[in-house]
């Protein structure tokens, strides 16, 4: 049986590489010619990171089917905390959802691009987050993603090259490949990556995993990351994912919604939305966008 678990690794390294989280420099850094140590920079920077604004994209297709998503928004890595537009578009049809985490408590408000918004557009759904229910409570502390992408790099399956350089906004950017052979993305697949089991044997890739590249750009003059992508296509599907950093601990702040715009979940926690892919149980209520809740 085919295992196409594998789509989802480039997901995974492009989230690690945000997580991960970069000091101003004061002044211009020598030229580096080393694609490893560039790299390993470009995680040390990001691992500095407090603020940063994301911009993630994505687009799939298979048998004549395309699929494109986006979500772009401030996250502050410090405490964990984002506010993000994201969109979903197939069909014709595109949905949109605007998503506050403050502390523990996520708030959504969703527009389904096939309906005119319902009365009290202007509303936010709040759900509290626990510990049963907080997505950040599975996600390893900074400095250790930072750690584990670097032991990556030492792996022999995972080379890089320096392709030159790039225009990046006003600068110039290292432009670096990563290439991931099918052997490590199949083992990544079956736990012997990173804190496999020792003596675990794993049997050959599956031929349908393919090799995997990466376009990587850092700034030339600090050393940030600045965007990673990828395109793969095997087995008649096809997937595009990109990640775009900017506005490098550019300090900003995320506050709630006034109260008088916010509604609590139904008792089940979750939102949902009419004609809209539901995200769990409980009644939509509110949609709409209005400016950021940031100061």
């Amino acid at each position: 049986m085919k295992d196409r678990r594998w789509f989802l690794l480039p997901v995974i390294a492009l989230l690690a590489a945000l997580l991960a989280g970069c000091q101003p420099s004061a002044e211009a850094l020598p030229r580096l010619e080393d694609p490893k140590e560039i790299l390993e920079e470009a995680i040390r920077t990001t691992a500095e990171l407090e603020f940063v604004h994301a911009k993630l994209e994505a687009a799939s297709g298979a048998l004549g089917q395309t699929q494109q998503y986006a979500v772009d928004g401030d996250i502050d890595l410090a405490q964990r905390e984002f506010h993000a537009l994201a969109e979903m578009g197939a069909g014709g049809v595109s949905q949109r959802a605007e998503l506050l985490l403050v502390g523990t408590d996520l708030f959504l408000r969703l527009q389904d691009g096939r309906a005119a918004p319902p009365s009290g557009a202007d509303r936010w759904q709040r759900q509290a987050l626990d510990g049963g229910n907080d997505p950040r409570n599975g996600l390893p502390a900074t400095p250790a993603i930072a750690v584990a992408l670097k032991a990556l790099l030492a792996d022999p399956g995972i080379t890089s090259e320096l392709e030159g350089m790039t225009s990046c906004g006003d600068g110039q950017c290292y432009h670096v490949t990563i290439t991931v052979d099918p052997q490590v993305t199949w083992r990544a697949l079956n736990g012997g990556l990173i804190g496999g089991a020792p003596g675990n044997e794993i049997g050959p890739p599956d031929p349908a995993v393919p090799e995997l590249v990466f376009d990587v750009r850092v700034d030339e003059a600090t050393r940030k990351l600045v965007s990673v992508a990828t395109s793969i296509a095997a087995e008649g599907q096809s997937v595009d994912l990109a990640a775009t950093l900017s506005g490098h601990d550019v300090e900003f702040d995320l506050v709630p919604p006034p109260a008088d715009q916010v509604i609590d979940s139904d008792i089940g926690g979750g939102f949902s939305a009419p004609g809209a892919i539901p995200l769990g149980p409980g009644e939509f209520r509110g949609v709409g966008a209005t400016p950021a809740p940031m100061e």
